[in-house]
């Protein structure tokens, strides 16, 4: 697998993830790559990775599958700060490609076991690489869709191209019976007020908006969201959260993380102590030029608005 190209290896990466899914008795979904491009919600391009979504109760075991095929869970760094406790990045020293086995999506509200128990029972199937696999319907796609992209678009700018297609060539195409499915999904998962800024271009009535205080969780998505997921407005989540004892240290690390800290987020960064230094005042630089959006963010959450900025007013 050293000589195989990511384009090669994705689809494959999809059909083995699938394929050790089954034979562990593990229930698994593509949620995102191949699933998005077989209901059109994006502009065909190759994935990076194999994103596949299992049930908590599962999650043990397929790590365990998956293990004992070679593939072996990214290090990350240990510090207080904001981590990806939703999946599982898992890396092959032979494959050029990740597994991302995620456990729940960011922005579904509801039990995890609840949101994966919805979405099977609408699963579709998915051809890839000569393997049967299962995927989301359109709805829950276009829900993960809309999520995935509203929590990143500051580290990832196609974001914004994605969401504004959702909202002006996707959602349009649907019928009122569809519209009304994505909504009722939204309703199930926990999901109708964190991706409110899609669902309120679909013309249908929703459920007023959760008001502030009454869901931690949503206050700190709409934190985030509000913060246009920069990593200061993850860190100011993170520290409202910690403890009075805790705070100093976790401010300390915020601003100045060690070395091995640093490397484990930025690989990219060039060897030695003084490009380590260096990126880490570049670091802070970015912080202060994102700290206005993050305060903005809060005092959206704190109105109990989820941001609409990217997409605009809905059409009335």
């Amino acid at each position: 697998m050293t000589a195989a190209s990511v384009v090669e290896s994705v689809p494959l990466a999809h059909a083995l993830a699938g394929e050790v899914a089954r034979r562990s008795g593990v229930r698994a979904l593509v949620v995102k790559g191949p699933a998005a491009d077989a209901h059109g919600l994006r502009a065909p391009r190759v994935s990076s990775d194999a994103d596949v979504l299992v049930p908590p109760d599962g999650a043990g075991s397929y790590l365990r599958a998956l293990d004992a095929c070679g593939w072996r869970e990214r290090p990350t760094s240990d510090a207080v700060g904001p981590t990806s406790a939703h999946s599982v990045t898992l890396i092959h020293p032979e494959w050029p490609c990740d597994i991302d086995a995620h456990v729940r999506f960011p922005g579904f509200l509801v039990d995890p076991q609840v949101v994966f128990d919805e979405l099977w029972r609408r699963r579709q199937p998915l051809d890839v690489a000569g393997r049967k696999l299962d995927m989301v319907d359109r709805s829950g796609a276009i829900l993960i869709a809309a999520l995935h992209a509203l929590r990143t678009p500051a580290q990832t700018p196609r974001h914004g191209d994605e969401i504004r297609r959702l909202v002006e060539v996707v959602l349009p195409q649907l019928t009122r019976a569809e519209r009304d499915d994505l909504v009722a999904l939204a309703a199930a998962t926990g999901a109708i007020d964190t991706a409110r800024p899609v669902l309120a271009h679909l013309g249908v009535e929703l459920p007023p908006a959760t008001p502030h205080g009454a869901d931690r969780a949503l206050d700190a998505w709409r934190a985030r969201v509000g913060g246009r997921g920069e990593s200061v407005a993850q860190w100011l989540i993170v520290l409202e959260g910690v403890g009075w004892r805790r705070l100093p240290g976790a401010i300390v690390r915020m601003l100045w993380p060690t070395e091995a800290e640093f490397r484990r987020v930025h690989p990219e960064a060039d060897p030695g102590c003084g490009a380590a230094i260096r990126g880490r005042w570049a670091r802070i630089g970015r912080g202060l030029l994102a700290a206005p959006r993050a305060l903005w963010g809060r005092v959206l959450a704190l109105r109990g608005v989820t941001d609409d900025s990217l997409l605009g007013k809905p059409r009335s």
